[in-house]
């Protein structure tokens, strides 16, 4: 169905709210993404020049696509665009695909390929040639669980379970600071669906405080107990209700992920009142904020649809911007993942068709890997926008300046010449000599 939508719809809530958000933006970002800091210098130094290199804040994507292009053309092109942009990306560790055959789990960088699941080696490998921050995901899920598991009862799935968290823990707990230890099981319940055993989640967890003592375990969840929940049942939507619970508990739990696909079809997505709703957005925001836990919204999706209509790829980025920019300025927030970079290479789709969730046209780039206006105006905000750069000259020894969270190359103009340092700042007043 290809249509071009009117913006004044898609966008309604937002622009009734423009204000309110702006202001809230704003502030949000000066508070919570910037600190004060202070370079002091032992010598004669008489100008400085700061440049911004890398964000503290984590902007994400996928990196599912790797070792499955048609050509290395593609191949390449994806790693720049990718680098260009974020600084994390996506580890898969889905269990159906990682371990095909009982006892063939497929780490190794010359596995077998499986379209969209390569092995964990390869997005290693990706990551630290272009100085990446991986995130696996996912431990524990009802969904991708492999065939061969159906025939063993619920004792011998939770030992089985416990086999593979040891596994992964041992070759990647050095490796990869944060993982995605239980995946929407609150919408999975919330529907009456388990294919592991009775509170897999709970175990799940508990596996997680067990085998990754020193990594980051995250409580990942989806949209049917969050933002469509909360339509109907406010703050008493499933995930919140079941981080209560997990928490009185005392499950190891360290961060929480928001899932945000706009999975609509596209004759409601003029009318949509679960996911562009300004007022919702906020609100939901706050409760989650409120357990004053780093939070990510985890997997996005913001569709342009099929078709390469541009006024509905102008929404796509419209929207694209305007969301970054709300989560970036909330406080809690650490990171923000994209899910799908390139159109027609989604899930539960053949490569290019526009069959599964290939028909969103999520991407940021299209299929032959041009740029979409999205793709654009995110490289505005995160290279650009939110990135301190500037040159200045320096009195008395030192120089003050406020600045966004990251890392940065500082280079000094002395008598004698010039000099480069590397300086990470992160901390508010913090101080640096150099």
């Amino acid at each position: 169905m290809n249509m071009a939508f009117d913006r004044e719809k898609v966008l309604k809530s937002y622009i009734e709210n423009k204000d309110r958000l702006d202001k809230r933006n704003k502030e949000g970002i000066e508070k919570y993404r910037k600190g004060n800091f202070t370079l002091k210098f032992d010598n004669d130094t008489s100008i400085v020049k700061v440049r911004q290199t890398k964000h503290k804040f984590l902007f994400g994507c996928t990196a599912f696509m790797l070792n499955s292009f048609e050509t290395l053309e593609k191949e390449d092109k994806f790693k720049s665009l990718f680098s260009n942009l974020f600084n994390q990306a996506v580890v898969p560790f889905y269990w159906s695909d990682l371990e095909p055959e009982e006892g063939n789990v497929r780490f190794d960088r010359d596995s077998e390929n499986i379209y969209r699941r390569p092995a964990p080696d390869i997005v290693i490998d990706f990551c630290r040639e272009y100085g990446i921050e991986p995130k696996g995901h996912c431990l524990t899920w009802c969904s991708f669980v492999p065939q061969w598991l159906e025939k063993y009862g619920a004792e011998d799935r939770k030992r089985i379970l416990e086999r593979r968290f040891k596994e992964i823990a041992e070759r990647y707990g050095d490796i990869i600071p944060s993982f995605d230890i239980v995946n929407e099981s609150a919408s999975n319940y919330r529907i009456g669906k388990n294919t592991l055993f009775e509170n897999y989640d709970e175990i799940g967890l508990e596996l997680g405080g067990k085998y990754f003592k020193n990594n980051i375990k995250i409580l990942n969840e989806t949209n049917e107990a969050i933002w469509r929940d909360y339509v109907t049942e406010g703050k008493y939507m499933a995930f919140n209700m079941q981080l209560k619970e997990f928490i009185r508990k005392g499950l190891p739990i360290d961060e929480i992920g928001l899932q945000y696909h706009i999975f609509e079809r596209p004759e409601n997505f003029e009318n949509n009142n679960t996911f562009l709703n300004a007022e919702y957005m906020m609100e939901v925001l706050d409760i989650f904020d409120s357990y004053d836990l780093p939070m990510h919204i985890s997997e996005i999706t913001i569709p342009s649809y099929s078709g390469k209509i541009p006024q509905n790829e102008e929404i796509q980025a419209e929207i694209a911007e305007t969301l970054y920019t709300t989560w970036f300025a909330t406080k809690n927030m650490k990171s923000i993942v994209w899910w799908n970079l390139v159109d027609g290479y989604a899930a539960y789709a053949p490569l290019g068709s526009e069959d599964g969730e290939n028909n969103y046209a999520g991407g940021l780039v299209h299929f032959d890997m041009t740029k979409k206006p999205a793709y654009e105006a995110l490289d505005r905000l995160i290279n650009h926008e939110w990135k301190t750069t500037f040159e200045a000259p320096v009195k008395d020894g030192e120089y003050s300046f406020r600045g966004f969270y990251g890392e940065y190359e500082i280079e000094i103009t002395t008598g004698s010449g010039t000099e480069k340092h590397t300086v990470v700042l992160d901390e508010d007043g913090m101080e640096v000599i150099l």
